[in-house]
């Protein structure tokens, strides 16, 4: 999903029923209170993983532009003659 609120929506409550698959399969959330403190760890592990997510997206696109702008201040001086 490419950002969108919609699409993060959708996506975290896959994650979130995902988790609850897995957890039950595998016999960790047994009881109320680990079924809470796994959703609440899963939550914070999501919202983590966008915000790093989000940071390297526009850490890219920062580099991407400096690269652009370095490579037209190259082309728009190579035309000099010395």
């Amino acid at each position: 999903m490419n950002g969108g609120v919609i699409g993060t929506f959708i996506y975290f409550w896959a994650f979130m029923i995902g988790v609850i698959v897995f957890g039950k399969i595998f016999g960790f959330m047994n009881d109320t209170k680990t079924t809470i403190i796994v959703l609440i760890a899963a939550a914070i592990v999501f919202v983590v993983w966008m915000i790093g997510r989000s940071a390297a997206a526009r850490k890219r696109e920062v580099k991407a532009w400096e690269a652009e702008q370095a490579r037209m201040a190259a082309k728009k001086g190579g035309n000099k003659r010395r």
